[in-house]
């Protein structure tokens, strides 16, 4: 996961942290974002290299709360929907997330239909919630996935 402000400031990190060749294709690049232009630009600078571009709202860390990105967008969901549509609409390559579940099933739904209609073409759910984050502890909640999996046109991954 890339940081899209930093990847944007810093030439030193965009060298260090993204590296790539032909052989790495199909290639998704990943970035954490809470600013749609920031990601915009992030993303428009490793466009012409990958295949699709990821948003992380899973990351679960202490670092996504503090930076208030990751899951942590979950209690945003306007921002949210706002960094999707921004690169759906600017960007020639698809656009793909990655989320946690809701506590409530009804909720989680809603929220992988929002991202759907906002232009994500692929949705990565890892099917615990925000709070679990020791896999070993909590499973991965199975029952959510493949309600998200029945409810989306898109595709969706575990």
């Amino acid at each position: 996961m890339l940081h899209s402000r930093i990847f944007n400031e810093t030439e030193k990190y965009r060298n260090e942290e993204f590296t790539t060749c032909k052989e790495d294709r199909p290639l998704f690049v990943q970035f954490c974002a809470n600013d749609p232009d920031i990601l915009l630009n992030a993303a428009q600078r490793v466009e012409p290299y990958c295949d699709y571009v990821d948003i992380n709202f899973g990351c679960p860390q202490r670092i996504a709360r503090r930076g208030n990105y990751g899951a942590f967008l979950m209690d945003k969901l306007p921002v949210v929907k706002s960094l999707v549509e921004k690169l759906a609409m600017n960007l020639h390559v698809p656009v793909s997330c990655k989320i946690r579940v809701f506590p409530k099933l009804e909720d989680t739904v809603s929220y992988a239909k929002m991202l759907e209609d906002a232009g994500c073409s692929l949705l990565a759910v890892h099917g615990r919630t925000r709070d679990e984050k020791d896999g070993k502890k909590f499973r991965a909640d199975w029952n959510a996935i493949k309600a998200v999996k029945n409810a989306l046109r898109i595709p969706v991954l575990a």
